[in-house]
């Protein structure tokens, strides 16, 4: 019986060694570090051999981003096992700031432009909108089906939702002097209190008509 690995496989194990290296280099260094040359030699190939799997370190990067979106959108998962529509949200909310501060890097890998963004020789900054990745759709989602019991069409609120936490991520790694992380929590509790007061007035006005 033949033990030489499939092509596949050792196709899909070095893509695998390629996006280690590079999510060790952006924790360790941060985004402006990625470069093909530092990946390669992290693994002990030729920068030239990278670019028969990815297209460039933009590729690399937007690879990244999703895992981050697949990593967030597990760690929202649980908080859907919530009943009460007002802990549910919160709980979401609540999940969302902890997961985008606890993994700054990656968090900013997530909103990276599709294209244009990573440069080899210049790094620009994060975009500020999410990708049309399935688990972004898929959180989304989430934030609208939590917002559902009280609003008859929640996905206004379920985007309103995510910009606002995005602004709370993205000012509490501003650093604490510029946007201490309490604060943006209390920003968040009160509009996700107020949506769903307003909501629940709503819904009581339509029943009683």
């Amino acid at each position: 019986m033949s033990t030489v690995e499939p092509k596949d496989a050792r196709v899909s194990a070095l893509r695998a060694r390629i996006l280690d290296a590079a999510r060790r280099i952006v924790t360790r260094d941060g985004i402006d570090a990625l470069s093909m040359r530092k990946i390669a030699d992290a693994i002990g190939y030729s920068p030239a051999s990278l670019y028969l799997h990815f297209e460039g370190r933009d590729a690399i990067a937007r690879a990244l981003g999703r895992e981050g979106f697949a990593q967030l959108l597990a760690r929202l998962q649980p908080c859907t096992e919530i009943e009460d529509t007002r802990a549910r949200l919160h709980a979401l909310a609540h999940a969302y700031v902890a997961f985008g501060c606890a993994h700054p890097q990656t968090y900013r890998l997530m909103f990276l432009p599709e294209r244009g963004q990573c440069d080899e020789d210049q790094a620009q900054g994060p975009a500020l909108e999410a990708r049309p990745d399935h688990e972004a759709v898929a959180i989304t989602r989430l934030f609208a089906d939590a917002f559902a019991p009280v609003f008859a069409e929640p996905a206004p609120l379920a985007r309103a939702l995510w910009a606002l936490l995005h602004g709370v991520v993205a000012f509490s790694l501003a650093g604490p002097a510029f946007a201490p992380e309490s604060s943006g929590l209390l920003a968040i509790d009160a509009a996700l209190d107020g949506w769903i007061g307003a909501g629940a007035a709503q819904k009581t006005r339509s029943d009683a008509t």
